[in-house]
Protein backbone atom coordinates (compact mmCIF):
# COMPACT_ATOMS: atom_id res chain seq x y z
CA UNK A 1 0.00 0.00 0.00
CA UNK A 2 1.34 3.46 -0.91
CA UNK A 3 0.22 6.78 0.56
CA UNK A 4 -3.00 6.39 2.51
CA UNK A 5 -5.97 8.37 1.22
CA UNK A 6 -9.41 8.41 2.88
CA UNK A 7 -12.29 6.91 0.90
CA UNK A 8 -15.35 7.58 3.07
CA UNK A 9 -14.69 11.00 4.64
CA UNK A 10 -12.67 13.76 3.00
CA UNK A 11 -9.28 14.83 4.38
CA UNK A 12 -10.44 18.19 5.73
CA UNK A 13 -13.28 16.55 7.62
CA UNK A 14 -10.92 14.02 9.21
CA UNK A 15 -8.35 16.68 10.16
CA UNK A 16 -11.07 18.82 11.73
CA UNK A 17 -12.43 15.82 13.60
CA UNK A 18 -9.01 15.10 15.13
CA UNK A 19 -7.72 18.61 15.81
CA UNK A 20 -10.59 20.81 17.00
CA UNK A 21 -12.63 20.87 20.20
CA UNK A 22 -15.25 23.14 21.74
CA UNK A 23 -15.58 23.86 25.44
CA UNK A 24 -18.99 22.16 25.30
CA UNK A 25 -17.44 18.95 23.96
CA UNK A 26 -14.82 19.00 26.70
CA UNK A 27 -17.42 19.62 29.40
CA UNK A 28 -19.69 16.85 28.11
CA UNK A 29 -16.84 14.34 27.92
CA UNK A 30 -15.76 15.25 31.44
CA UNK A 31 -19.26 14.63 32.80
CA UNK A 32 -19.63 11.36 30.90
CA UNK A 33 -16.24 9.84 31.67
CA UNK A 34 -16.28 7.09 34.31
CA UNK A 35 -12.70 8.01 35.24
CA UNK A 36 -11.93 11.68 36.08
CA UNK A 37 -10.09 13.51 33.30
CA UNK A 38 -8.37 16.84 33.87
CA UNK A 39 -7.40 19.81 31.75
CA UNK A 40 -5.28 20.86 29.94
CA UNK A 41 -6.14 19.15 26.68
CA UNK A 42 -2.75 17.98 25.43
CA UNK A 43 -2.48 18.08 21.67
CA UNK A 44 1.02 17.99 20.21
CA UNK A 45 4.34 16.60 21.38
CA UNK A 46 7.57 18.31 20.35
CA UNK A 47 9.36 15.43 18.55
CA UNK A 48 12.09 13.58 20.48
CA UNK A 49 11.89 16.01 23.40
CA UNK A 50 10.52 16.37 26.93
CA UNK A 51 8.04 19.02 25.77
CA UNK A 52 4.36 18.86 24.90
CA UNK A 53 1.81 21.53 23.89
CA UNK A 54 -1.82 21.87 24.86
CA UNK A 55 -4.65 22.78 22.50
CA UNK A 56 -3.99 26.49 23.10
CA UNK A 57 -0.32 26.17 22.16
CA UNK A 58 1.08 26.47 25.69
CA UNK A 59 4.24 24.38 26.11
CA UNK A 60 5.01 22.14 29.09
CA UNK A 61 8.18 20.36 30.20
CA UNK A 62 7.31 16.83 31.26
CA UNK A 63 9.15 15.39 34.27
CA UNK A 64 7.00 12.22 34.16
CA UNK A 65 7.55 10.88 30.61
CA UNK A 66 3.78 10.31 30.78
CA UNK A 67 3.84 7.54 33.38
CA UNK A 68 7.52 6.85 32.65
CA UNK A 69 6.82 5.59 29.12
CA UNK A 70 8.37 8.12 26.74
CA UNK A 71 12.06 7.40 27.24
CA UNK A 72 12.84 8.57 23.68
CA UNK A 73 10.63 11.64 24.10
CA UNK A 74 7.32 12.65 22.60
CA UNK A 75 6.54 11.52 19.05
CA UNK A 76 10.03 10.30 18.22
CA UNK A 77 10.35 10.41 14.41
CA UNK A 78 11.77 6.87 14.11
CA UNK A 79 9.03 5.38 16.28
CA UNK A 80 6.30 7.28 14.43
CA UNK A 81 7.76 6.32 11.05
CA UNK A 82 7.73 2.65 12.07
CA UNK A 83 4.08 2.84 13.13
CA UNK A 84 3.02 4.62 9.93
CA UNK A 85 4.99 2.19 7.78
CA UNK A 86 3.35 -0.78 9.49
CA UNK A 87 -0.11 0.75 9.12
CA UNK A 88 0.42 0.61 5.36
CA UNK A 89 0.74 -3.17 5.53
CA UNK A 90 -1.34 -4.59 8.39
CA UNK A 91 -3.15 -3.05 11.36
CA UNK A 92 -4.51 -6.12 13.17
CA UNK A 93 -4.02 -9.86 13.35
CA UNK A 94 -5.17 -12.29 16.00
CA UNK A 95 -2.86 -13.73 18.61
CA UNK A 96 -2.08 -17.07 16.95
CA UNK A 97 -0.15 -15.67 13.96
CA UNK A 98 3.33 -14.28 13.46
CA UNK A 99 3.94 -10.87 11.89
CA UNK A 100 7.30 -9.35 10.95
CA UNK A 101 7.34 -6.91 13.92
CA UNK A 102 6.30 -9.65 16.34
CA UNK A 103 9.10 -11.99 15.25
CA UNK A 104 11.73 -9.26 15.39
CA UNK A 105 10.55 -7.87 18.74
CA UNK A 106 10.63 -11.30 20.41
CA UNK A 107 14.16 -11.89 19.17
CA UNK A 108 15.32 -8.37 20.10
CA UNK A 109 14.05 -8.76 23.68
CA UNK A 110 15.91 -12.05 24.12
CA UNK A 111 19.03 -10.44 22.63
CA UNK A 112 19.09 -7.61 25.20
CA UNK A 113 17.63 -9.42 28.22
CA UNK A 114 19.91 -10.36 31.12
CA UNK A 115 20.96 -13.96 31.75
CA UNK A 116 19.00 -16.78 30.17
CA UNK A 117 15.63 -15.04 29.90
CA UNK A 118 14.99 -16.63 26.52
CA UNK A 119 11.23 -17.19 26.43
CA UNK A 120 8.85 -14.34 25.62
CA UNK A 121 5.13 -13.66 25.49
CA UNK A 122 4.04 -10.26 24.20
CA UNK A 123 0.85 -8.28 24.66
CA UNK A 124 -0.48 -4.93 23.52
CA UNK A 125 -2.47 -4.13 26.65
CA UNK A 126 0.33 -3.24 29.05
CA UNK A 127 1.75 -4.00 32.46
CA UNK A 128 -1.21 -5.54 34.26
CA UNK A 129 -1.49 -8.22 31.57
CA UNK A 130 2.29 -8.76 31.65
CA UNK A 131 2.17 -9.26 35.43
CA UNK A 132 -0.83 -11.60 35.21
CA UNK A 133 1.06 -13.60 32.59
CA UNK A 134 4.01 -13.80 34.99
CA UNK A 135 1.76 -15.02 37.80
CA UNK A 136 0.08 -17.62 35.59
CA UNK A 137 3.41 -18.85 34.27
CA UNK A 138 4.69 -19.22 37.83
CA UNK A 139 1.57 -21.19 38.77
CA UNK A 140 2.10 -23.50 35.78
CA UNK A 141 5.65 -24.18 36.93
CA UNK A 142 4.76 -24.63 40.62
CA UNK A 143 1.42 -26.48 40.36
CA UNK A 144 1.37 -27.71 43.96
CA UNK A 145 2.03 -24.29 45.52
CA UNK A 146 -0.59 -21.63 46.22
CA UNK A 147 0.80 -18.31 47.49
CA UNK A 148 2.80 -15.40 46.11
CA UNK A 149 4.90 -12.97 48.11
CA UNK A 150 4.82 -9.24 47.31
CA UNK A 151 6.24 -6.16 49.03
CA UNK A 152 4.83 -3.31 51.05
CA UNK A 153 4.50 -0.28 48.80
CA UNK A 154 4.57 -2.37 45.63
CA UNK A 155 2.35 -1.51 42.68
CA UNK A 156 1.69 -4.13 40.01
CA UNK A 157 -1.35 -3.06 37.98
CA UNK A 158 -5.10 -2.44 37.96
CA UNK A 159 -6.72 -5.79 37.25
CA UNK A 160 -8.27 -7.68 40.15
CA UNK A 161 -5.30 -10.03 40.53
CA UNK A 162 -2.71 -7.25 40.29
CA UNK A 163 -4.71 -5.08 42.71
CA UNK A 164 -4.45 -7.94 45.19
CA UNK A 165 -0.69 -8.12 44.59
CA UNK A 166 -0.38 -4.37 45.10
CA UNK A 167 0.14 -2.57 48.41
CA UNK A 168 -3.10 -1.67 50.17
CA UNK A 169 -4.38 1.78 49.21
CA UNK A 170 -7.58 3.44 50.35
CA UNK A 171 -8.95 3.71 46.82
CA UNK A 172 -8.38 -0.01 46.18
CA UNK A 173 -9.60 -1.62 49.41
CA UNK A 174 -12.93 -2.67 47.87
CA UNK A 175 -11.07 -4.64 45.17
CA UNK A 176 -8.08 -6.12 46.97
CA UNK A 177 -10.10 -8.76 48.82
CA UNK A 178 -10.63 -10.48 45.46
CA UNK A 179 -7.62 -12.78 45.36
CA UNK A 180 -6.00 -11.32 48.46
CA UNK A 181 -5.79 -14.80 49.98
CA UNK A 182 -3.16 -15.60 47.33
CA UNK A 183 -0.66 -12.96 48.48
CA UNK A 184 1.62 -12.53 51.49
CA UNK A 185 3.17 -9.08 52.02
CA UNK A 186 6.70 -8.45 53.28
CA UNK A 187 8.50 -5.16 54.10
CA UNK A 188 10.44 -3.46 51.32
CA UNK A 189 13.88 -2.05 52.28
CA UNK A 190 12.72 1.58 52.53
CA UNK A 191 15.81 2.88 54.30
CA UNK A 192 14.60 6.48 54.68
CA UNK A 193 11.61 5.17 56.64
CA UNK A 194 12.91 1.87 57.99
CA UNK A 195 10.01 -0.11 59.53
CA UNK A 196 12.47 -1.44 62.12
CA UNK A 197 13.90 2.00 62.99
CA UNK A 198 17.39 0.87 62.03
CA UNK A 199 20.03 2.43 59.79
CA UNK A 200 21.77 0.86 56.82
CA UNK A 201 24.35 -0.71 56.75
CA UNK A 202 24.37 -1.40 60.50
CA UNK A 203 20.91 -2.98 60.18
CA UNK A 204 22.30 -6.21 58.63
CA UNK A 205 19.25 -6.17 56.32
CA UNK A 206 16.84 -6.82 59.17
CA UNK A 207 13.92 -6.33 56.76
CA UNK A 208 15.07 -9.34 54.74
CA UNK A 209 15.89 -11.45 57.80
CA UNK A 210 12.43 -10.74 59.21
CA UNK A 211 10.83 -11.65 55.87
CA UNK A 212 12.72 -14.93 55.65
CA UNK A 213 11.65 -15.95 59.15
CA UNK A 214 8.08 -14.92 58.48
CA UNK A 215 7.90 -16.90 55.23
CA UNK A 216 9.54 -19.90 56.87
CA UNK A 217 7.37 -20.01 59.99
CA UNK A 218 4.27 -17.87 59.47
CA UNK A 219 2.73 -18.96 56.16
CA UNK A 220 0.13 -21.69 56.08
CA UNK A 221 0.47 -22.83 52.46
CA UNK A 222 3.24 -23.60 49.95
CA UNK A 223 4.80 -20.57 48.26
CA UNK A 224 5.08 -20.14 44.49
CA UNK A 225 7.47 -17.23 44.38
CA UNK A 226 8.27 -13.61 45.15
CA UNK A 227 7.00 -10.80 42.91
CA UNK A 228 8.92 -7.58 43.51
CA UNK A 229 9.94 -4.33 41.86
CA UNK A 230 13.76 -4.19 41.85
CA UNK A 231 13.31 -0.50 42.67
CA UNK A 232 10.02 0.50 44.26
CA UNK A 233 8.27 2.79 41.78
CA UNK A 234 4.81 4.18 42.44
CA UNK A 235 5.28 3.47 46.13
CA UNK A 236 8.08 6.00 46.48
CA UNK A 237 11.02 5.55 44.07
CA UNK A 238 12.88 3.51 46.68
CA UNK A 239 16.13 1.78 45.64
CA UNK A 240 17.09 -1.17 47.86
CA UNK A 241 20.54 -1.55 49.42
CA UNK A 242 23.00 -2.86 46.79
CA UNK A 243 23.14 -6.42 48.17
CA UNK A 244 19.42 -6.83 48.98
CA UNK A 245 18.29 -8.39 45.69
CA UNK A 246 21.28 -10.74 45.58
CA UNK A 247 20.36 -12.00 49.03
CA UNK A 248 16.73 -12.31 47.96
CA UNK A 249 17.81 -14.33 44.91
CA UNK A 250 19.86 -16.59 47.20
CA UNK A 251 16.87 -17.08 49.49
CA UNK A 252 14.60 -17.97 46.55
CA UNK A 253 17.11 -20.52 45.31
CA UNK A 254 17.43 -22.12 48.74
CA UNK A 255 13.65 -22.19 49.27
CA UNK A 256 12.96 -23.25 45.66
CA UNK A 257 10.84 -20.18 44.98
CA UNK A 258 10.52 -18.36 41.67
CA UNK A 259 11.83 -14.79 41.67
CA UNK A 260 9.69 -12.48 39.53
CA UNK A 261 10.84 -8.94 38.74
CA UNK A 262 8.30 -6.29 37.82
CA UNK A 263 10.50 -4.04 35.68
CA UNK A 264 7.57 -2.04 34.33
CA UNK A 265 9.13 1.23 35.49
CA UNK A 266 12.84 0.41 35.61
CA UNK A 267 13.58 -1.19 32.23
CA UNK A 268 14.92 0.28 28.98
CA UNK A 269 17.58 2.58 30.31
CA UNK A 270 15.93 4.68 32.99
CA UNK A 271 18.15 3.49 35.86
CA UNK A 272 21.40 3.85 33.93
CA UNK A 273 21.32 0.28 32.65
CA UNK A 274 19.01 -1.38 30.15
CA UNK A 275 17.41 -3.24 33.07
CA UNK A 276 17.53 -2.84 36.85
CA UNK A 277 18.42 -6.54 36.90
CA UNK A 278 21.77 -5.54 35.39
CA UNK A 279 22.23 -2.70 37.86
CA UNK A 280 22.00 -5.15 40.77
CA UNK A 281 23.54 -8.11 38.89
CA UNK A 282 20.58 -10.37 39.60
CA UNK A 283 18.70 -12.46 37.03
CA UNK A 284 15.08 -13.27 37.94
CA UNK A 285 13.22 -16.38 36.81
CA UNK A 286 10.47 -14.28 35.23
CA UNK A 287 10.46 -10.60 34.28
CA UNK A 288 7.50 -8.37 33.36
CA UNK A 289 7.98 -5.33 31.12
CA UNK A 290 5.80 -2.48 29.86
CA UNK A 291 5.78 1.35 29.77
CA UNK A 292 9.06 2.39 28.06
CA UNK A 293 9.12 -0.69 25.83
CA UNK A 294 6.61 0.82 23.38
CA UNK A 295 7.78 4.41 22.92
CA UNK A 296 4.27 5.56 23.79
CA UNK A 297 2.40 2.63 22.23
CA UNK A 298 0.68 0.03 24.46
CA UNK A 299 3.01 -2.96 24.70
CA UNK A 300 3.87 -5.40 27.45
CA UNK A 301 6.13 -8.43 27.62
CA UNK A 302 6.79 -11.29 29.99
CA UNK A 303 10.17 -13.01 29.80
CA UNK A 304 11.13 -16.31 31.41
CA UNK A 305 14.21 -18.46 31.84
CA UNK A 306 14.50 -21.18 29.23
CA UNK A 307 14.17 -23.97 31.81
CA UNK A 308 10.59 -22.98 32.65
CA UNK A 309 7.56 -24.68 31.15
CA UNK A 310 5.69 -22.54 28.58
CA UNK A 311 2.00 -21.65 28.19
CA UNK A 312 -0.46 -23.73 26.21
CA UNK A 313 -2.41 -21.70 23.60
CA UNK A 314 -5.48 -21.48 25.83
CA UNK A 315 -3.57 -20.19 28.84
CA UNK A 316 -2.36 -16.85 27.45
CA UNK A 317 -4.19 -15.13 24.61
CA UNK A 318 -6.63 -12.32 23.84
CA UNK A 319 -8.08 -10.66 20.74
CA UNK A 320 -5.88 -7.57 20.86
CA UNK A 321 -2.64 -9.03 22.20
CA UNK A 322 -0.63 -9.03 18.95
CA UNK A 323 -1.10 -5.63 17.36
CA UNK A 324 1.60 -5.28 14.68
CA UNK A 325 1.58 -1.46 14.74
CA UNK A 326 2.42 -1.36 18.44
CA UNK A 327 5.09 -4.05 18.01
CA UNK A 328 6.67 -2.11 15.13
CA UNK A 329 6.82 1.02 17.29
CA UNK A 330 8.34 -0.95 20.19
CA UNK A 331 10.97 -2.51 17.95
CA UNK A 332 12.17 0.86 16.64
CA UNK A 333 11.95 2.37 20.12
CA UNK A 334 14.44 -0.22 21.42
CA UNK A 335 16.74 0.36 18.45
CA UNK A 336 16.72 4.11 19.18
CA UNK A 337 17.50 3.50 22.87
CA UNK A 338 20.47 1.36 21.84
CA UNK A 339 21.74 3.65 19.05
CA UNK A 340 21.65 6.72 21.30
CA UNK A 341 23.01 4.77 24.30
CA UNK A 342 20.22 6.19 26.44
CA UNK A 343 21.09 4.08 29.52
CA UNK A 344 24.42 5.89 29.73
CA UNK A 345 22.75 9.22 29.05
CA UNK A 346 20.26 8.55 31.85
CA UNK A 347 23.14 7.83 34.21
CA UNK A 348 24.96 11.04 33.30
CA UNK A 349 21.91 13.31 33.13
CA UNK A 350 20.60 11.77 36.34
CA UNK A 351 23.71 12.97 38.16
CA UNK A 352 23.09 16.48 36.89
CA UNK A 353 19.41 16.46 37.86
CA UNK A 354 20.27 15.20 41.35
CA UNK A 355 22.91 17.92 41.70
CA UNK A 356 20.35 20.59 40.85
CA UNK A 357 17.80 19.09 43.25
CA UNK A 358 20.39 18.81 46.03
CA UNK A 359 21.08 22.53 45.59
CA UNK A 360 17.40 23.12 46.32
CA UNK A 361 17.58 20.74 49.29
CA UNK A 362 20.22 22.97 50.86
CA UNK A 363 17.84 25.94 50.58
CA UNK A 364 14.54 24.31 51.53
CA UNK A 365 14.11 22.29 54.73
CA UNK A 366 10.97 20.69 53.29
CA UNK A 367 13.05 18.54 50.90
CA UNK A 368 13.79 15.55 53.12
CA UNK A 369 15.26 12.99 50.74
CA UNK A 370 16.41 12.73 47.12
CA UNK A 371 17.02 9.22 45.87
CA UNK A 372 17.24 6.89 42.91
CA UNK A 373 19.68 5.93 40.12
CA UNK A 374 19.78 7.47 36.66
CA UNK A 375 16.61 9.35 35.80
CA UNK A 376 14.57 7.31 38.29
CA UNK A 377 14.50 10.03 40.96
CA UNK A 378 12.18 10.58 43.90
CA UNK A 379 11.97 13.77 45.97
CA UNK A 380 10.33 13.25 49.37
CA UNK A 381 8.89 16.32 51.10
CA UNK A 382 8.57 16.48 54.89
CA UNK A 383 7.38 18.98 57.47
CA UNK A 384 10.39 18.26 59.66
CA UNK A 385 13.59 16.44 58.70
CA UNK A 386 13.92 14.88 62.15
CA UNK A 387 10.38 13.53 62.49
CA UNK A 388 9.98 13.02 58.71
CA UNK A 389 6.29 13.88 59.00
CA UNK A 390 4.97 13.84 55.41
CA UNK A 391 4.29 17.24 53.84
CA UNK A 392 1.23 16.06 51.91
CA UNK A 393 -0.37 19.47 51.38
CA UNK A 394 2.82 21.10 50.12
CA UNK A 395 3.37 18.19 47.73
CA UNK A 396 -0.14 18.47 46.29
CA UNK A 397 0.15 22.25 45.91
CA UNK A 398 3.59 21.90 44.31
CA UNK A 399 2.15 19.67 41.59
CA UNK A 400 -0.72 22.09 40.93
CA UNK A 401 1.48 25.19 40.86
CA UNK A 402 4.02 23.50 38.59
CA UNK A 403 1.37 22.52 36.04
CA UNK A 404 0.12 26.11 35.87
CA UNK A 405 3.68 27.26 35.21
CA UNK A 406 4.36 24.65 32.52
CA UNK A 407 5.96 21.71 34.37
CA UNK A 408 4.32 18.28 34.64
CA UNK A 409 5.10 16.44 37.89
CA UNK A 410 3.87 13.07 39.17
CA UNK A 411 3.17 12.06 42.77
CA UNK A 412 3.53 8.70 44.50
CA UNK A 413 0.46 6.53 44.96
CA UNK A 414 -1.27 7.44 48.24
CA UNK A 415 -0.51 5.21 51.20
CA UNK A 416 -2.79 4.89 54.21
CA UNK A 417 -1.91 3.89 57.76
CA UNK A 418 -4.00 1.99 60.32
CA UNK A 419 -4.76 5.34 61.95
CA UNK A 420 -6.21 6.57 58.67
CA UNK A 421 -3.34 8.95 57.93
CA UNK A 422 -2.63 9.45 54.24
CA UNK A 423 0.93 9.62 52.96
CA UNK A 424 1.42 11.20 49.54
CA UNK A 425 4.51 13.32 49.86
CA UNK A 426 6.82 12.17 47.08
CA UNK A 427 7.40 13.83 43.71
CA UNK A 428 8.59 11.65 40.84
CA UNK A 429 11.31 13.18 38.66
CA UNK A 430 11.45 10.79 35.71
CA UNK A 431 11.74 12.80 32.51
CA UNK A 432 12.40 11.37 29.05
CA UNK A 433 15.96 10.09 28.75
CA UNK A 434 16.50 12.50 25.84
CA UNK A 435 15.83 15.56 28.01
CA UNK A 436 18.31 18.36 27.41
CA UNK A 437 20.23 20.28 30.06
CA UNK A 438 18.31 23.39 29.03
CA UNK A 439 15.00 21.61 29.65
CA UNK A 440 16.27 20.33 33.00
CA UNK A 441 17.39 23.81 34.08
CA UNK A 442 14.08 25.39 33.12
CA UNK A 443 12.19 22.55 34.82
CA UNK A 444 14.17 23.02 38.05
CA UNK A 445 13.49 26.77 37.92
CA UNK A 446 9.75 26.10 37.69
CA UNK A 447 10.06 23.46 40.44
CA UNK A 448 11.59 26.05 42.78
CA UNK A 449 9.07 28.76 41.88
CA UNK A 450 6.23 26.30 42.46
CA UNK A 451 7.70 25.05 45.74
CA UNK A 452 7.90 28.63 47.05
CA UNK A 453 4.26 29.19 46.10
CA UNK A 454 3.20 25.89 47.68
CA UNK A 455 5.00 26.66 50.94
CA UNK A 456 3.39 30.09 51.06
CA UNK A 457 -0.10 28.68 50.52
CA UNK A 458 0.34 25.79 52.96
CA UNK A 459 1.37 28.23 55.70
Amino acid sequence: MGDIKPVVLDEEEIVSLLTTLTEEEISLAGSRALVPIKKPVFFEGVPASARVKDLDGKEYIDFTSQAWTLSVGFCHPDVCFAAIEQIKHLTHIRNHFFTVPRVKLINKLVEIAPGDLEKVVLNTQGGSVAIEAALKLAMINKPRAHLFVTAWGGYHGNTLATFAATHYMRELVRFTSFGLDRFVKIPYPYCYRCPFNLEYPDCSLECLEFSKKMLDKGVGAPLIGILIEPILGSGGDVPPPPEYLKELRKFCDEARLLLIFDESQTAFGRVGRMFASELFDVVPDIMALTKAIGGGFPVGATLARKKLKSFSPAEQHSTFSANPVAFAAALLNIHVIQKLNLPRRAEEMGKYVRKRLEELQEKYEVIGDIRGPGLFIGVELVKDRKTKEPANKVTELLQQEALQRGLILGLREPDITLKGDIIRNLVHVKPPLVITQEEVDRGIEIFEESLKAALSQAG
